[in-house]
């Protein structure tokens, strides 16, 4: 069966996640919906994805991929097809044929988010589910020396949700994490890892900005991931300022052809 990968870009703020839920707008039902009208006469496999965000968490680059019983003749026929017909908040951006064993979720090596943080004391119309706004002084230096702590393989357990991870294991490798200075007012936190488990990325950032607050006289990341304990660490912000960037295939070369989205 030909098998095929969609770049998707999506705002969370129209969707109950990525996760096809009854009776609930998701990304998921979207495509997969839009792809039942446009394949009709070639049935299409269920999407298969590299990161299943949640409620309100946004993707500039996410990859996902579906088999089909015969081949799709015309791809650009298929894009605006499925762009005209998906939900307002979705965009396909490019389409690929990839091998018959690829797939978005285990052949997946790599995943990068970034968190987008407006840190001012005044008010900015582009932060509403976009951003988390930060009204606090940080000391963004003491923030940077947390980071390295964090690089490599490590047990995170202290910083994702509890309640998930009752008896699961809890180690993962992140291989890298950069603190981003865009403007005075706007920074990002860009984080890329083997995997991520429940709100991680949305609690190690505001375990970070607790740290940069002064939240706790000696208490650090070191300190925090030693404990294994989630209410050691800080709070979990909002999913509005989160957006997966892009995933990694060590194995299928062709998707960084996927990320080459086609021009005018």
């Amino acid at each position: 069966m030909p098998n095929y990968a969609l770049l998707v870009e999506y705002d969370g703020t129209h969707f109950n996640g990525w996760q096809k839920q009854k009776n609930l707008p998701t990304v998921q039902s979207s495509i997969e919906s839009a792809l039942d009208i446009i394949l009709r006469k070639n049935p299409a496999s269920r999407l298969s994805v590299a990161g299943r965000t949640d409620t309100g968490v946004h993707a500039l680059g996410m990859v996902c991929n579906f088999k089909t019983r015969d081949p799709i003749p015309n791809f650009h026929k298929l894009l605006v097809s499925l762009n005209s017909l998906t939900q307002s908040g979705v965009s396909v951006k490019n389409v690929i044929e990839v091998p018959p064993e690829f797939h978005a979720r285990f052949s997946c090596t790599g995943r990068e988010y970034i968190y987008k943080l407006y840190y001012s004391k005044y008010e900015s119309s582009f932060v509403e589910g976009r951003a988390f706004w930060v009204k606090s002084h940080i000391d963004w230096d003491k923030v940077e020396r947390q980071l390295q702590v964090l690089v490599g393989e490590k047990d995170f357990r202290s910083l994702t949700k509890a309640k998930s991870m009752s008896g699961k294991r809890a180690v993962r490798e992140i291989f890298s994490i950069q603190l981003e200075k865009i403007t005075p007012e706007w920074y990002q936190i860009r984080i890329r890892a083997n995997g991520f488990m429940h709100n991680m990325v949305r609690i190690t950032v505001g375990t970070l900005l607790d740290i940069g607050k002064g939240r706790w006289e000696s208490r650090s990341i070191d300190s925090i991931l030693e404990e294994k304990n989630r209410t050691k660490a800080g709070v979990t912000l909002p999913p509005d300022g989160l957006y997966f960037v892009r995933a990694y295939y060590e194995d299928h070369p062709e998707i960084h052809e996927l990320y080459k989205i086609p021009l005018p």
